[in-house]
């Protein structure tokens, strides 16, 4: 039966299935509109207790922030815990970067909600009725070109089993943030010698500084000596630092 209806969100509970289903008619424009509209859905998740919720996200598009990351886990995720909540499965909506900023939400949050999320309506409810089966999904990734649209951008497709979309918009989590460390740090790292190159690559496998000199037949002082320099180039202080690095720029 359906208990709330505004111009952007629609609440119905299932209680046969003891669920609420939310389904955004429309995506709010600003932060403040989705506040209400998420305290709105508390207040009824207190009023009924379901144990499962389901988010249909299709026309969502407003990005997530750091800080409504933490007001949604403090004023949204915690209370409908305590008023019941078990699990929550969300359908992938259109924008998939909105999406992978809701997904980041949790993961930052290190929300305590049940949380996953899935390419359809009905992979969501197989979750949520524990009728979904953990597949193997061994299938390589397709990607094609698909040429240029009407606004001038490149269109590129992605093809992956839909049960694995969770870890398809994850994956491309990694690579913003890489494009991003690159963009940032380019001109840090091309301050580096070929020397020091090779030594950063070295320490990013973990040797120990002898093992390192003498792998590059060079003394430990000399190898200290591009360390330092290493370090004062790029403002590291970490060996998490250093793979970081050596991932980013594809130094292996």
């Amino acid at each position: 039966m359906k208990i709330y209806e505004s111009d952007y969100l629609v609440i119905q509970f299932e209680r046969d299935k003891d669920r609420f289903v939310q389904f955004w008619k429309s995506s709010p424009e600003c932060y403040e509109v989705l506040k209400k509209e998420l305290l709105n859905f508390t207040k009824l998740y207190k009023k009924y207790g379901p144990s499962q919720s389901l988010w249909l996200q299709q026309n969502f598009t407003l990005p997530l922030n750091k800080e409504l990351d933490e007001w949604v886990e403090k004023n949204v995720n915690i209370p409908c815990i305590e008023y019941g909540n078990k699990k929550a499965a969300f359908v992938v909506g259109k924008d998939i970067l909105v999406h992978l900023s809701l997904i980041r939400l949790f993961d930052e949050e290190n929300s305590k909600i049940n949380h996953n999320h899935f390419a359809s309506e009905e992979e969501a409810r197989e979750w949520l009725e524990e009728t979904h089966s953990q597949k193997e999904y061994d299938a390589e990734m397709a990607i094609s070109y698909e040429g240029i649209d009407k606004d001038g951008n490149s269109v590129i497709k992605i093809r992956r089993p839909s049960g694995d979309i969770f870890n398809t918009i994850k994956s491309f989590n990694t690579l913003i943030e890489e494009n991003k460390f690159i963009k940032t740090n380019i001109e840090k790292y091309s301050k580096l010698t070929k020397r020091e190159k090779e030594i950063l690559v070295e320490f990013s496998r973990g040797l120990k500084q002898q093992e390192i000199a003498d792998e590059l037949y060079i003394s430990v002082q000399t190898l200290r000596t591009h360390w330092k320099n290493i370090k004062k180039k790029l403002e590291i202080r970490s060996l998490a630092e250093v793979v970081k690095y050596v991932r980013a720029f594809d130094m292996n």
